[in-house]
């Protein structure tokens, strides 16, 4: 699985510095929008069916609802007639979990490329970006301490094996050692391995977004880290609260009508169903916050462009496919008149 999800993170890292280097105009905020845009067109037709599905388990919620208050007593009979229906209206509840499934190692391939950079899309050698590392522990800029199961004095020899060390130990690494090469350009200038044009290609490499966002930043719980640097600090949490309620609005879009208007009968009767959905619905600002907090804000941005997109995308849909919906039903009486007549 790992060998997939890297062999996935090259190829989106060669989409992303495609996109850098040609329509991203050498701007990686808006290389990643755009990575982003092309991401979700990708994946376009597995969200078309997502929501269809949707829109059938809406328009059969209030016969399932009927049955599950019919057999409420008998969980076997309840079953059988319930799979009954879907047979009878050649629905398959779990033809929804493939889109799931498919996007899941691709997500997990993007977050490659937004976390290793210098790996997956700027593709520096291994042991370059070792020896930086070195130059950062020198310079105090990132620490030995966070070396799990390696002692960083008995590697430091080897920058291969300190790449590989500080990879398997932080996964945001790599957004640090931009940060750290940043203030010290010469991290840069002194390496041995890199040539002329990789050393400008990474003078040339911002994760600032309008001299505001630094996406390289992560943001600290601590008030001390905040008071110490709210240049950065402050902007990084602005953007990870747009992540998250960029995230709990298109969660509350793409939770079915039937789930979030309850009637006032059913509330009583199906208040364990209620939390469940509530859970749901709050599980993905939880899980931005979360990991917003332990990542860099390139990850929060990526986050936010991606809800943007998905509650636009759902908006779309939905109209087309009740236009579409509505278009049928005329068509029907229409059909109808015409065999009165």
């Amino acid at each position: 699985m790992q060998a997939i999800l890297s062999a996935l993170g090259m190829i989106f890292g060669k989409l992303m510095q495609f996109i850098y280097n040609t329509v991203g105009f050498h701007n990686y905020a808006l290389s990643l929008v755009l990575f982003t845009v092309v991401y979700k067109l990708i994946l376009l037709p597995l969200s078309v069916k997502q929501i269809r599905n949707t829109q059938k388990m809406q328009e059969f919620q209030p016969e399932l609802m009927k049955i599950q208050e019919r057999y409420k007593h008998d969980r076997e009979k309840l079953n059988e007639m319930t799979m009954k229906f879907y047979q009878e209206k050649g629905y398959n509840p779990t033809s929804g979990c493939l889109p799931l499934l498919i996007q899941f190692p691709i997500i997990i391939a993007l977050f490659y490329v937004i976390r290793m950079p210098m790996t997956y899309m700027l593709e520096l050698p291994a042991k370059a970006v070792g020896e930086m590392v070195v130059a950062s522990v020198e310079k105090g800029e990132l620490s030995k301490d966070v070396l799990k199961n390696k002692n960083y004095d008995a590697i430091k020899d080897n920058p291969i094996d300190v790449y590989l060390a500080y990879n398997n130990s932080d996964p945001y690494f790599e957004i640090r050692l931009i940060e750290s090469y940043k203030k010290h350009p010469e991290i840069i200038d002194a390496n041995p391995t890199l040539n002329a044009d990789q050393k400008t290609l990474l003078k040339n490499f911002d994760l600032r977004m309008f001299n505001f966002f630094n996406l390289g930043i992560q943001p600290r719980i601590s008030m001390e880290a905040i008071k110490a640097d709210p240049g950065n600090q402050i902007p990084a949490w602005i953007m990870l609260a747009i992540a998250v309620v960029s995230t709990y609005f298109s969660s509350l879009l793409m939770t079915p009508d039937a789930m979030r208007k309850k009637d006032k009968k059913a509330k009583g009767k199906d208040a364990n169903q209620g939390c469940a959905q509530k859970s749901m619905l709050f599980m993905g600002p939880f899980m931005t916050l979360w990991i917003g907090t332990i990542a860099p804000s390139g990850l929060a941005f990526y986050w936010a462009i991606n809800s943007v997109l998905s509650y636009v995308q759902h908006k779309v849909l939905n109209i087309k496919f009740e236009k579409e919906k509505e278009a049928n039903k005329v068509a029907k009486v229409d059909n109808q008149g015409s065999k009165n007549s």
